[in-house]
């Protein structure tokens, strides 16, 4: 295989592991995905429970994901994550050798699913890692990003475009190579091309490569989506 670097966007499909071996070294200026939190499918003892199918339950090898975006990664990563992989994620990247914080998106309109009993689901994690020299492009920032859930695409699990554009718009230099092994609906090549960079998606479930690429297509035939902060 043989991945064209230079096109503005593409969304390949097929294992991302196997797929990132095929990119040379330091290539992609972030990684910003969100993988399988395989938290979400499970028994609840007597509480509403909802089903997400492969789009959470995947098994996912997390010391082999970060060891890969390590390699083809030159400066930021950012993996969305449940609070049970964090740790795991967390120690992976620092035996890397990288500089890492953990993240937070607090939801300003959570699912009210179950809130008579518990606490809303209202956050969701994300860890951020970091090679020596990276861009960074804010001053003082905090990492709790306040956003509404995506409208429903059709996909399980959509992530908010704005919400990877923050994460975007914070490490990426101009015209910056952006990287989403798990692209699922597209939200993170919709938030990159809006914001006039580069987009290299990967996704394993055949079912999600249309829904993506026609949303990253919108959104490259619109020019820059985002001039203004959201």
């Amino acid at each position: 295989m043989t991945i064209d670097l230079s096109l503005r966007w593409q969304v390949i499909a097929g294992d991302c592991l196997e797929v990132m071996r095929q990119l040379p070294d330091g290539c992609v200026d972030a990684v910003v995905t969100d993988p399988p939190y395989n938290a979400i499918n499970r028994e609840t003892a007597g509480l509403r429970s909802l089903d997400k199918g492969a789009a959470d339950s995947a098994p996912i090898d997390i010391p082999a994901l970060a060891a890969e975006f390590w390699r083809v990664g030159s400066g930021s990563f950012y993996v969305w994550c449940s609070g049970e992989q964090l740790s795991a994620w967390l120690l992976a990247f620092r035996a890397l050798g990288a500089t890492t914080r953990h993240c937070a998106w607090w939801k300003t309109n959570p699912s009210p699913m179950n809130g008579e009993s518990l606490w809303l689901s209202a956050l969701e994690l994300c860890v951020f890692a970091r090679k020596p020299l990276a861009t960074f492009n804010l001053h003082c920032a905090h990492p709790v990003w306040r956003e509404a859930v995506a409208e429903a695409n059709g996909h399980p699990t959509p992530k908010p475009v704005h919400l990877m554009q923050r994460q975007i718009r914070a490490s990426l230099p101009p015209n910056g190579l952006v990287l989403d092994p798990f692209c699922g609906s597209g939200s993170t090549g919709v938030a990159a091309v809006g914001d006039a960079h580069r987009f290299i998606g990967i996704e394993n479930d055949p079912q999600w490569l249309p829904l993506a690429r026609r949303r990253i297509a919108d959104a490259a035939a619109q020019g820059n989506l985002f001039q203004e902060a959201p």
